[in-house]
């Protein structure tokens, strides 16, 4: 290898039929070369001098760069590295991606610590960070794609999933504008002279004139597929027979290069229609992470065996990546860091298809650690060691959710997440309502000797209401005006005035000792009074009452004499202004668990809460009663968060709120110190 590589540079460098030139790229808005970039191009040779040189400079169509020298240090092109044999490429310092992040490469953008799967940096003693250097190449294919300096700080320890900044600044990519210029003088264009001699690239499998590099991988300068090995989605046997001849050789003029199978390199010239049957064939190489087209795999097989009706085998391994890539989506990044074992029991397990088995010594991993392995290879999962060193896959460390393998997971997961909710369209939260009612006091009804099944709502339209003598505004009216109608007591010609008999005198208008006594003023009775005014002294002789109402559907929760119950919110300041706690309680009287309501809180608002079953210095609480504190000044978030209204705080944890009580049964008080706050 290394007699070949020094004949292939002393030919690429020294050809007399070809010249190398440079020239100078000026950095912009500069005045002078200084800090300019230097580009040492290469002139084709002509075809006849070409032909039995084919394999040392394949490029016999248009200039292409061999050098870049950005700021004294000396970067090798695509053109040059794509001419190198494997086994050089391979011993190069390299930055390993998957094929996803190639597209932002091409588009001109630099790599992020994130999107490298492993890296390798050259280093030499008493050079800076800004001498490392790196070829960037996709995961399966061995031919780099870009040339760029590794930044500061980047090593293999920081990069993957969860990590950010830069790990790599691009300085030439393919798709670039050295890329493009070489595009004019390809192999496709009506100017360019015919040539005998197409050169195919033992790596990619393409003519290099064709402007990819010669790699069946590079697409259009946008795109950067990994090659996976021809036939690996076949069956194990044919992979046998194809892969070897029964002795565990290669395949006569083959060989496996970074997973890819490729046509080795021959002393004999090709011409164009050999270098044409080789490209068509490694053309339908499988593209790595390419979506596969399930029904037609299933009807060729059934074509190839129409009498076999044997149920078919579930591969283990298949079963495996489902229930895996099932737990990465789901599992929570609070959880993280995770220990593998807990991972695979209580996660990958669960994840797996109803009725499947896990079997991982069907598999060709054997064992949950070398899968894992794996997986962090290819970019899914960052794994960590015990603090020991014993163990190097202790821990999942982070999970990069938005692999492209796990696309159909992702869409597995919003399914079901689509049928959960419309499962969960009946069993929503309800809301809560307070309706006042009104009980008719015993001396009323006895005076005016009301009749006793309205007095008792036996006729509501509530069932739990019927004979509990809890009546709604309405009936309380309703009942008033049949006796009206009944004692003849409306005005003939004025039917907005009401008459007074003595009943009625002193059932709504005559005072009780201990109003006499406050206003100093006796009974005056009128003789008549307006239907409104007499509705309104009629309903506040009737004793409160109130009933807890469950929304849709009004039904009613609980009824109670009194006025409804409040949910108390308390804020007071500590250490010199500077701090508040607010307090909570009463949530017991609506249905709300004050355990998880608390949780709730600190989950939407970042707020640490405690609960108090016997707090000091305050007032007592009920029986069966807790206080909630909550650090912070949070009486917007809450009253937004209780009542379901967003537009009462700004703060994001208020939305989408399980809760929906009344405004009015929300009682704040701010203690000394505590002021509102500015909106």
């Amino acid at each position: 290898t290394a007699e070949y590589l020094k004949k292939q540079m002393d030919f690429i460098f020294t050809d007399s039929k070809a010249d190398i030139s440079i020239r100078k790229l000026r950095l912009k808005d500069a005045k002078s070369n200084a800090g300019a970039t230097n580009f040492y191009i290469r002139t084709p040779s002509p075809s006849g001098h070409s032909h039995g040189n084919g394999s040392l400079w394949p490029y016999a169509a248009c200039n292409q760069v061999l050098l870049m020298e950005v700021g004294k240090i000396m970067l090798p092109s695509l053109a040059l590295l794509s001419t190198l044999p494997a086994e050089i490429l391979m011993t190069l310092p390299s930055a390993i991606v998957p094929c996803q992040v190639s597209k932002y490469l091409c588009r001109g953008a630099d790599l992020m610590r994130s999107g490298i799967i492993s890296i390798s940096p050259a280093s030499a003693p008493g050079r800076s960070r800004r001498c490392q250097w790196v070829i960037v190449r996709v995961q399966n294919n061995v031919q780099p794609f870009a040339v760029g300096f590794v930044t500061k700080g980047t090593d293999s320890s920081n990069i993957g999933a969860d990590t950010k900044g830069v790990g790599v600044e691009i300085i030439h990519c393919y798709g670039d504008e050295i890329y493009k210029s070489q595009l004019h003088g390809n192999s496709h264009s009506n100017t360019t002279k015919s040539i005998s001699n197409k050169a195919v690239s033992v790596i990619g499998g393409q003519p290099y004139d064709r402007g990819n590099f010669g790699n069946v991988g590079f697409v259009d300068g946008k795109f950067v597929y990994g090659l996976m090995r021809e036939g690996e989605n076949e069956d194990d046997d044919e992979d046998d027979e194809t892969a070897s001849n029964g002795d565990g050789e290669e395949e006569e003029g083959f060989k496996t290069v970074d997973g890819s199978r490729v046509e080795q390199e021959s002393n004999e010239p090709q011409d164009a229609s050999s270098a044409n049957e080789v490209s068509e064939s490694l053309e339908k190489l499988n593209i790595e992470n390419s979506p596969k087209d399930e029904t037609c795999s299933k009807n060729s097989e059934e074509d190839e065996n129409p009498d076999d009706d044997q149920e078919e085998v579930e591969d283990p391994e298949e079963t495996l990546l489902f229930a895996f890539h099932n737990a990465l989506v789901n599992i929570s990044k609070s959880d993280l860091p995770m220990p593998t074992a807990v991972f695979y029991s209580q996660h990958v397990l669960p994840a797996r298809k109803e009725g499947s088995f896990i079997d991982l010594k069907a598999t060709r991993f054997k064992k949950i650690g070398v899968f894992l392995m794996e997986q962090a290879h290819r970019g899914l999962i960052s794994i960590g060691a015990s603090k020991d060193g014993k163990d190097s896959i202790a821990f999942i460390k982070a999970v990069d959710r938005s692999h492209i393998e796990l696309r159909d997971a992702r869409k597995r997961k919003k399914k079901a997440a689509g049928e959960d909710d419309g499962s969960k369209k009946n069993k929503s939260t309800k809301k809560v309502a307070v309706a006042n009612l009104f009980v008719i006091p015993n001396n009323i009804v006895n005076l005016m000797r009301l009749n006793e099944d309205d007095v008792k709502a036996t006729n509501a339209k509530s069932e739990t209401r019927r004979g509990t003598g809890y009546l709604t505004a309405p009936e309380c009216r309703d009942i008033l005006n049949k006796y009206l109608f009944a004692n003849q007591l409306v005005d003939e010609y004025d039917p907005e005035m009401v008459s007074l008999d003595g009943p009625l005198c002193d059932a709504a208008f005559r005072k009780t000792k201990r109003e006499i006594a406050s206003q100093g003023i006796g009974n005056k009775f009128e003789e008549s009074v307006t239907r409104k005014e007499l509705n309104i002294k009629w309903l506040e002789r009737m004793d409160k009452a109130y009933a807890i109402v469950a929304m849709p559907g009004s039904n009613i929760v609980s009824m109670k004499r009194g006025s409804p119950p409040m949910v108390n919110i308390d804020v007071e300041a500590r250490q010199n202004r500077r701090k508040f706690i607010t307090r909570v309680r009463g949530l017991e009287e609506y249905s709300i668990n004050p355990s998880d309501f608390a949780t709730d809180v600190s989950k939407r608002f970042a707020c640490s809460s405690s609960i108090d079953e016997n707090p000091t210095n305050r007032e007592a609480l009920k029986k069966g009663c807790v206080e909630i504190e909550f650090q912070g000044n949070l009486v917007e978030e809450l009253q937004a968060l209780l009542t379901g209204n967003e537009k009462l705080s700004s703060h994001g944890g208020a939305k989408k709120s399980d809760y929906s009580l009344p405004k009015g049964v929300i009682d704040v008080k701010l203690r000394k110190g505590v002021s509102k706050r500015k909106k």
